[in-house]
């Protein structure tokens, strides 16, 4: 983040799509308590959440990536500063069984097929389906709940599935991204609130 930006009141809430990097799952929460190096997040679903996640905020073109640091009362902590997996920990990552309906395309050819993600970890997932044979080594991944497809490189095939290494769509981080984040409308008996303006690498 940039230093010296200004954090959002502690009240203002804003709507934010939470992508968990270890089963691929999004939901939609709410975030607040915005500074420089992180925010809270607050969901019912939180107590399924893994350390590593994702966050598509408004003013973001991608992902910001973030990492769990506290756990409260259906709330979590995340700093915006992501954890780095080295290729070691890239071997011991648990693979989580899923079921997830998947639409996958290249920007090689036109065809989209639909194929299901049958297990999933924060650097890759298998795919199971009739025409995995036919999939390219480069893929987009189009998953539900996120607006944005997740580039992917098929590593392997066998029968009926491929074994994908993910490149989820983060923020770049060499330069600091400026926006603003717009609350939700205060109650009609209220005065609204101004705008701040937060800047944040996205890492």
């Amino acid at each position: 983040m940039q230093p010296g930006a200004a954090a959002m009141s502690d009240n203002a809430k804003v709507s934010v799509l939470v992508v968990d990097l270890a089963d691929m799952s999004c939901f939609e929460a709410h975030a607040h308590s915005f500074t420089k190096e992180g925010c809270w997040i607050v969901s019912d679903r939180i107590d399924s959440l893994k350390q590593e996640i994702g966050l598509r905020l408004q003013g973001f073109d991608r992902l910001l990536p973030a990492t769990v640091v506290a756990y409260g009362d259906n709330e979590v902590k995340v700093t915006f500063t992501a954890k780095r997996s080295e290729q070691g920990e890239k071997r011991r990552e648990i693979r989580r069984p899923v079921w997830i309906s998947a639409m996958v395309s290249s920007p090689e050819n036109p065809y989209v097929y639909k194929l299901q993600i049958i297990d999933a970890s924060r650097s890759g997932c298998r795919l199971e389906g009739e025409k995995v044979e036919w999939l390219p080594e480069k893929i987009e991944i189009s998953i539900p709940g996120l607006d944005l497809p997740i580039n992917g490189r098929v590593v392997w095939r066998g029968g009926k599935n491929a074994g994908v290494r993910l490149d989820w769509p983060f923020e770049p981080d060499t330069k600091p991204i400026d926006f603003t984040l717009d609350p939700e409308p205060e109650p009609a008996d209220e005065r609204p609130k101004p705008k701040r303006r937060i800047s944040a690498f996205g890492s």
